[in-house]
């Protein structure tokens, strides 16, 4: 008995060791170089018929910034690299074909609408437990709804307020130009409207806007009219910060489980804080409409909607994708190199002061000993003369007591 547990344990340790052997992440390298300013356009191999139109070209083609030779051991990526690959996404995204953004963005809207649809169903039907405990039904849409996300990292799906960094951190870095930022966001945004607002058929199509679910996205609806339109820019402006850092750290991991965690935190963050994320309310809005909710279509563009829009981009484009940047990119490349010089200035205005200091000491020292030198010298002369003066007196005494004995 003692002898096949033994086996057995055997066996176990093998498979282990196997297991191991196959799940142990293979290092990932990246070659990048050492400076944001220049930046290198690596074609593939491809021959030029593969690649001879517009949608095909951008495919084939590797966006890269080149700016620090890393090799990844682990699961994660540094910060630095990780703002790498988050401008090299947004180079991808905006070299698309507008059809191909176009398609990817409908799809996003899609999965918007499926992340927003399972949260109403779930939290909307909690009942009097929700109830009595609202944070409940907060929690719990709040750690449903990132599913869409996690769907849109994974598949390659875009939406208007990830393109608002992405795409922005690589205008920083010159890897698009402000006509493929604009022509992004553009058709990136109208797909969303697109993809939300088929959900929002769909599931009104097919009675799924019923019951406690339709009381809450109803609810949700007219609390997002009922703030100021100024309330809603700043809560557009918190809310894509947290979504624009899902992106961010989604591409900091590079398997699965990595991405989900990342997705998750920032994501349920805003969400059950009360934030305004421009596409999911292209979804709420449209659904509480087609359930006759009392609001117009005034309140929901200019109280909503724009300033929402608004705020989603100033978030992605300034808030994230500049302040990375100037962290770890072409925004900070020039200061970096102003504060160099100063630095250099500074160092060599000490370096000069060390110097005076050691040349005024030197000269001091010269210059007492100059003093010393010349008052030995002085005394010296003083001994020789009076040692000359007494010379004569002693030999004028010599020579008078000779006159005198001679007389």
């Amino acid at each position: 008995m003692v002898s096949i547990r033994r086996e057995q344990l055997a066996l176990l340790v093998c498979l282990l060791s196997v297991a191991a052997a196959f799940t142990t992440p293979s290092g990932l390298t990246t070659a990048t170089r050492s400076s944001f300013p220049s930046i290198r356009l690596q074609q593939s191999k491809e021959t030029d018929a593969e690649v001879s139109s517009d949608e095909n070209k951008a495919e084939h083609q590797f966006y890269s910034l080149d700016i620090s030779k890393t090799i990844y051991t682990s699961s994660i990526k540094s910060p630095k690299d990780t703002y790498i690959a988050f401008a090299e996404k947004g180079a991808a995204n905006a070299k698309m074909a507008k059809r191909k953004i176009f398609h990817q963005s409908v799809l996003g809207g899609c999965y918007v609408g499926f992340g927003g649809l399972l949260s109403l169903s779930v939290a909307g039907n909690i009942g009097g437990i929700g109830a009595a405990n609202p944070g409940l039904v907060k929690m719990a849409f709040a750690a449903l709804f990132p599913v869409n996300l996690l769907l849109i990292l994974t598949t390659g799906g875009q939406l208007f307020t990830g393109n608002s960094a992405t795409v922005a951190a690589a205008r920083y870095e010159d890897l698009v130009d402000n006509r493929e930022l604009i022509r992004s966001w553009v058709v990136s945004l109208t797909g969303n409207v697109v993809g939300c607002a088929l959900m929002a058929l769909a599931a009104s199509y097919a009675g799924i806007l019923t019951g406690g679910t339709s009381a809450l996205c109803t609810k949700m609806a007219i609390g997002k009219v009922g703030a100021t339109a100024m309330q809603n820019f700043v809560k557009a402006i918190m809310c894509n910060w947290m979504v624009s850092l899902a992106v961010f750290l989604g591409g900091a991991t590079n398997d699965l489980v990595g991405k989900l965690v990342a997705v998750w935190f920032p994501i349920s963050t805003f969400v059950a804080i009360g934030l305004e994320h421009s596409v999911a309310n292209l979804f709420l809005m449209p659904a509480a409409m087609l359930l006759n909710a009392s609001m117009s279509w005034g309140d929901i563009i200019f109280r909503n909607v724009l300033p929402v829009l608004a705020g989603n981009a100033v978030a992605g484009a300034l808030v994230v994708a500049a302040s990375y940047s100037y962290q770890f990119g072409g925004l900070g490349g020039k200061r970096r190199a102003i504060f160099a010089e100063k630095l250099a200035k500074r160092e060599r205005r000490k370096t000069l002061l060390k110097v005076r200091e050691t040349v005024g000491v030197a000269v001091e020292e010269s210059s007492s000993a100059l003093a010393g030198l010349a008052q030995s010298s002085k005394n010296v002369v003083n001994n020789m003369v009076e040692t000359v003066g007494g010379s004569r007196r002693t030999a004028s005494a010599l020579f008078a007591s000779k006159k005198n004995t001679e007389q």
